[in-house]
């Protein structure tokens, strides 16, 4: 009989047997117990997932999605060999859909730490697999638990609960006996003088995508050495992080489980967890505060469009533009803003005029798009000819947008 064998192993260890701790070792086993049994393991049927939470399926979990995969249109082989039913999954209602997939196909399913196969021949097979899959979660739930109990300790005592923030390092602080105990903030010298210039061109009177350019032309080293540089957003998040004001805000949002992936939901402000941290404190009060009033007095007078959507400001709030419409004019149809715009946040590099269109019009173009080509499928002539069409288009609005910058540059005063 030809066996495949998968094996996955959680991110999360607290109750998981010796033998399922690892992959290398459940293949292993796997491959003893179909040797015992007198089958044969075919290397090409041999699937895992490392790290790889049991909540997760589908294209999440590469190994079990090419398992699923290699059962159409017919299996390559008779039997699966696991070590315990919690490999496959720890979600109830997947869990059972997928053993349902792989027993459908014909293919026998196996255990090799209870040496019994699975079936789902009758209802007491079906009530079984229930309750196994049921004290499955429920370990997940209370492994979910202990992990989110040990993150609330260390945000309370003001340790590092995820990756490195701009402005600060990471230290390991270790035990007596030498093990690592936790890891803190430190204040980064240099780094935090970059911040804290940030906050000073936002009080004068710089916006984001100025402040960007400002840095990149001053070669200021980006977060994460990027090198595409200083990007408008990652000078908003700096400007918003109360980190830099003394305060550690923990708990803004939760994973959750959505068909079979992770997913983030805002928590309410009023469950955040704040903890006041003027060691940590990179920002006087006095020059947040100005940040902070200056970018309220700008969210006052942003431009929208009929619908109440943020579009842009006029150019005076952000020093003076060389584009007369830019900020202002927007698309009647789609509510887009006209924007001028450089790829590369580089002060002095040439501009193009861009439409920027809603999320929801470049998602309604998106499938319009998509449809257009289904339709045409197999229409050779006529496909190649709307192709064709269709940059000559785009041709002619990139030119006609080169075109329109420097009357516009002229006729700004």
């Amino acid at each position: 009989m030809i066996t495949a064998i998968y094996a996955r192993k959680s991110t999360e260890q607290n109750g998981v047997a010796d033998e399922a701790k690892s992959v290398t070792r459940q293949i292993e086993h796997a491959r003893a117990y179909a040797e015992r049994k007198g089958w044969t393991v075919a290397d090409e049927h041999v699937y895992s997932d490392d790290g790889v939470s049991g909540a997760l399926f589908g294209d999440k979990r590469p190994g079990l999605a090419r398992l699923l995969n290699a059962l159409r249109p017919r299996p390559g082989f008779d039997a699966l060999v696991m070590s315990e039913e919690s490999r496959l999954g720890r979600e109830q209602i997947e869990t059972a859909y997928t053993l349902k997939l792989i027993t459908d196909a014909g293919v026998r399913v196996f255990f090799y730490l209870e040496d019994r196969e699975r079936t789902l021949d009758n209802a007491m097979d079906k009530v079984m697999l229930s309750l196994t899959n049921f004290a499955s979660e429920m370990e997940r739930e209370r492994a979910k638990q202990r992990t989110y109990d040990a993150m609330v300790r260390k945000a309370r005592a003001g340790f590092v609960t995820g990756n490195r923030t701009y402005g600060y390092a990471n230290v390991e602080v270790l035990s007596p006996d030498g093990r690592r105990d936790h890891v803190a903030r430190r204040v980064n010298a240099d780094e935090a003088t970059v911040v804290r210039r940030i906050y000073e061109l936002c009080a004068s009177g710089l916006g984001l995508t100025r402040i960007a350019k400002r840095l990149n032309a001053d070669r200021v080293a980006p977060p994460r050495n990027d090198r595409s540089g200083w990007a408008p957003t990652a000078i908003r998040e700096i400007l918003r992080r109360p980190l830099y004001r003394g305060e550690i805000v923990w708990g803004k949002g939760q994973k959750a489980m959505r068909g079979g992936a992770k997913v983030l939901r805002r928590r309410p402000e009023s469950e955040w967890l704040r903890i006041d941290a003027p060691d940590l404190r990179i920002v006087p009060a006095d020059l947040a505060r100005a940040a902070e009033e200056r970018m309220a007095s700008t969210r006052v007078v942003f431009a929208r469009v009929p619908n109440g959507r943020l579009v842009g400001h006029p150019s005076r709030l952000d020093l003076a533009s060389p584009y007369l419409l830019a900020g202002l004019a927007y698309c009647t149809a789609c509510s887009g803003a006209l924007i001028a715009q450089t790829r590369d946040f580089q002060e002095g590099a040439p501009a193009r005029l861009r439409l920027r269109l809603p999320p929801e019009a470049r998602q309604g173009g998106l499938r319009q798009r998509r449809a257009d080509r289904a339709r045409d499928h197999g229409r050779g002539g006529a496909r190649v000819a709307r192709q064709g069409v269709r940059r000559a288009d785009d041709r002619g609005i990139r030119r006609a947008g080169a075109r329109a910058a420097p009357r516009a540059a002229r006729a700004a005063p």
